[in-house]
């Protein structure tokens, strides 16, 4: 028992002695003194490492414009934020980066120099791959920016678990690399000996780079924690470590690259993107390199486009021809006001011109036959248009008959009994059917023209010209509209239906058994005469009395109006109504006589059309001015009896849409009634008159406008208000609100880009709403940049009362001084029925016979007038601008 209690105390005390030892010597109880903790100087156990150096690098970089395009659709790890120096680098060259999120890649490409891709975590999908493959095949550029510190991390949750996997060795970017020979590595680099402040963070020097403008005038650059690069035979490395730079995957020295280019210099691939951050972009010469990645996005490319590729293969500035040189009336210049309000999203211009002064990119719109102008074009891409017989334009089909008729038709007894014979033969054989050919030959096979449209980029010379051709004015609309589909980045593919070979398509116009046209008709304001520069003895202003018809003139026919009848409407009534694809509807209106107005309101998504027939359908009237979404009107329409007319709305594209159609009495003067071409009253103040003085632009000569001459005379009789460009600025959207007669007087100034301006655009609103206009000018904005030749003489012609009062045809009026005018040869070529020219050049001018004086009437836009000067008003002597300026005043109806 003793032993046992002995025992037991031992162990105790042994179990206790050591806390008690601790005890004492804590609180130094009965010991010696505890010692000084050691000093620990931080100095000199470690060494201090320097903070690099920054570069002195100034970026002075040449402005190039354009697009980048940045890829945010795979669930890219970075933030914009970490890019912001780049993305200042290309605001600096005037590049805009373009997100894109999603959509067809393909499509997105199409306007934009480059794609950068930085350390996505989603794969790219074959036709991702394909589209980029197909955009740095053209010359586009792409770089790839990979991190091994940007990785995926997934979490797998349920019932009973919680997981977390992270995707460190699955690089998503290789994807789309592998397809340019470059693998990113799942590793990171690091070098213990020669270091930026950390092992990771990788010094490469001048001796590792391979020359290259993207290296040019480098000797260090840091990489931040990067990746390795596996460079394939279509590949070169660009930045290669050092012999102490390891590898983490191999745990092995020496020969990694950390950045490389491919497909002919097209691809730059690198390992990191922390260098492109604050504060890694300003040590050594890492912001050289950046500057140089910029340039490398932004300078601009001789890239090979397709034609889908519309509008982002020309440069800034286009021209827009119309092949065949045909007169551009209304519907030409909403064209190419449509045209030139699209391009401008795209950051593009057009300017109207001719064949002859084009230069640069060009557009060529026209029909098939008349196509001369882009032969030569055609026949590089191995096209040949089939017309058999040839399609004759009622000119030449008028000098064939009329060169038929002058032939000598006699024969001698002889020849007619053999003609005879041989009639006789041909009435006992039958007769064979005369074939019609009219054909598209090309790499793509034989296409009849009906219903197709062709759509050609030639880029064999240093411009890029767009052909752009159909069998019919409609299908032509029809096809312009569908490449302005394409000028959305993110636009639907609008030639999905159609037949492509790289640079040429052949697509559907849509128009139902469509005719291969003979010449391309606009509505326009003048018509051909024989040539000469005289004008036919028939020739007249007024309108406001139907000439019987000959038994030579062709009577019109009668339309066969394919609607669904909605029944009546009458005089103050209004109808709602919802047109389904391809739909037309019709009403009778019977509450004549009465002079109307015929008001249709359309919903967002319809481009209305509206027209008016008579008892008989024959087509009397339409209003198509507007856009999808706008209205349409047809003003102060006399309706003469109570017969039954109709009324047809329609859709444009024949989608249909919703609308709201009313008949209102008019407060307008009748459309039917006197054109003022018969004289009256010296005029009234109560005329309204808005001078448009247009001296914008660059002087010919001296530089002056006709604005004194006109107040001068104008101003006893009429309210004058003038309008100074020069000192008041654009003219606002409602100045021609309530006026009865613009005159736009550009003087002697030339504005190659005034068609385009905000001037352009209202006078046009107004126009289109059926107003009348005088325009006058050494070159008429309206006209472009024509070209100019001298006038020094006049020559009065024609036989209207009106416009010759005072003077005779033949009366060669003498200029004071010589002039550069415009040369405005298509008014000789094209001359309508109802056009008047009463002023040519004389015998002693540049081009004589041509017309300077032409005043013509649009039947198609509810009579509205127009009248031309191709010189300034000023240049006429004195004793002729008061006669000449009263004649046109009572021309218009004043």
């Amino acid at each position: 028992m003793r032993r046992g209690l002995l025992f037991l105390l031992v162990f105790v005390l042994l179990l206790i002695a050591p806390t008690a030892v601790r005890y004492l010597q804590h609180y130094q109880l009965g010991g010696v003194n505890r010692a000084e903790p050691p000093t620990y100087d931080v100095a000199s156990v470690v060494e201090s490492v320097p903070t690099p150096a920054a570069a002195a690098f100034v970026d002075a970089p040449e402005s190039f414009g354009g697009l980048v395009l940045l890829d945010q659709s795979h669930d890219n790890a970075f933030t914009l934020d970490e890019i912001g120096y780049l993305d200042g680098r290309l605001a600096a060259r005037g590049v805009e980066m373009m997100g894109y999120t999603g959509g067809d890649l393909a499509t997105a490409l199409r306007g934009v120099n480059a794609f950068v891709v930085i350390t996505p975590l989603q794969p790219f999908s074959a036709d991702e791959i394909q589209a980029v493959e197909n955009f740095v095949q053209r010359g586009g550029r792409l770089l790839m920016l990979g991190d091994p510190t940007r990785y995926n991390v997934i979490v797998e949750e349920d019932l009973f678990s919680f997981n977390i996997f992270v995707e460190s060795d699955k690089i998503p970017l290789n994807s789309l690399a592998n397809s340019f020979d470059l693998i990113f590595n799942g590793d990171y680099l690091y070098n213990t000996i020669e270091n930026e402040g950390n092992f990771r963070n990788i010094v490469l020097d001048s001796v590792g780079f391979t020359e290259n403008a993207l290296t040019a005038e480098l000797d260090q650059v840091v990489l931040y924690g990067a990746h390795s690069l596996q460079v394939g035979a279509g590949a070169k490395a660009l930045m290669a470590g050092d012999d102490n730079t390891w590898s983490s995957a191999t745990d092995r020295p020496g020969g990694l690259t950390l950045a490389a280019t491919a497909a002919n210099g097209n691809v730059l691939a690198v390992g990191d993107i922390q260098f492109l951050m604050e504060p890694y972009y300003t040590v050594l010469d890492n912001a050289r390199f950046i500057a140089q990645i910029a340039d490398f996005l932004s300078e601009p490319i001789r890239r090979d486009f397709t034609v889908a590729d519309f509008p982002y293969f020309f440069a800034d500035e286009i021209d827009l021809v119309y092949t065949g040189a045909p007169e551009l009336g209304p519907d030409a210049f909403d064209e190419i006001i449509t045209l030139q309000a699209s391009l401008r999203g795209a950051e593009k211009a057009l300017t109207l011109a001719t064949a002859d002064s084009q230069s640069g990119d060009a557009i060529y719109l026209g029909l098939y036959n008349q196509s001369d102008e882009v032969a030569d074009l055609l026949a590089e891409a191995g096209i040949t248009l089939l017309i058999d017989p040839e399609i004759l334009t009622e000119a030449e089909t008028a000098v064939l008959e009329n060169e038929n008729a002058n032939s000598d038709d006699g024969a001698d007894a002889e020849e007619e009994a053999i003609d005879n014979e041989n009639d006789a033969a041909a009435d006992e054989e039958p007769v064979a059917e005369e074939s019609f050919d009219r054909l598209i030959q090309s790499s793509l096979g034989n296409v009849h023209m009906s219903g197709t449209a062709l759509i050609l980029l030639d880029e064999s010379g240093s411009e890029r010209r767009l052909v752009v051709l159909a069998a019919s004015k409609e299908g032509l609309e029809n096809t312009v509209s569908r490449l302005l589909d394409l000028i959305p980045l993110d636009a639907d593919y609008a030639l999905a239906d159609c037949l492509l070979q790289d640079n040429l398509a052949l697509c559907p116009t849509n128009v139902t058994n469509e005719e291969v046209e003979a010449e391309l008709l606009t509505g326009g304001t003048l018509e051909a005469d024989s040539g000469d520069g005289d004008v036919s003895e028939d020739e007249d202003t007024a309108v406001d009395t139907e000439e019987e018809p000959t038994d030579d003139e062709e009577q019109p026919e009668p339309t066969d109006i394919d609607a669904i009848d909605q029944g009546t409407i009458g005089l103050g009534e209004t109808v709602e109504g919802t047109l389904g694809d391809g739909e037309q509807f019709s009403w009778t209106f019977q509450d004549g006589p009465a002079v109307i107005d015929i008001i249709l309101e359309s919903g967002e998504d319809l481009d209305a059309v509206l027209e008016l027939y008579d008892a008989d359908n024959i087509f009397l009237a339409a209003a198509d001015s507007g856009f999808t979404g706008e209205g349409e009107t047809i003003s102060g329409y006399e309706i003469e009896d109570d017969a039954s007319y109709t009324i047809l709305v329609r859709d444009f594209y024949a989608d249909g849409g919703s609308f709201t159609l009313s008949v209102q009495e008019s407060s307008e003067p009748s459309t039917d009634g006197d054109s003022g071409s018969e004289e009256g009253d010296a005029g009234s103040s109560d005329t309204t008159i808005f001078l448009f003085v247009d001296d914008d632009g660059t002087p010919i000569d001296s530089g002056f406008t006709s604005q004194t001459e006109l107040e001068t005379l104008l101003s006893p009789n009429y309210t004058v208000q003038t309008w100074v460009s020069s000192a008041d600025g654009p003219l606002p959207e409602d100045a021609l609100e309530g006026i009865d007669l613009l005159i736009w007087d550009s003087g002697d100034y030339l504005d190659s880009e005034g068609f385009f301006g905000e001037d352009t655009f209202v006078i046009f609103a107004y126009l289109d709403a059926g107003g009348s206009v005088f325009i006058t000018g050494s070159s008429p904005t309206i006209f472009g940049d024509l070209g100019l030749s001298e006038l020094s003489d006049l020559e009065f012609t024609g036989e209207d009362a009106v416009l010759l009062e005072g003077f005779t045809a033949g009366e060669i009026i003498e200029l004071g001084a010589t002039y550069e005018v415009i040369f405005a040869d298509f008014l000789v070529d094209d001359l309508e029925p109802g056009s008047i020219a009463f002023l040519l050049r004389g015998a002693n001018s540049d081009d004589s016979g041509n017309v300077v004086g032409l005043a013509a009437i649009d039947d198609t836009n509810d009579d509205q007038q127009t009248m031309f000067l191709l010189m300034p008003f000023a240049a006429l002597p004195e004793q002729v601008q008061g006669q000449l300026l009263d004649n046109m005043m009572a021309w218009f109806g004043f």
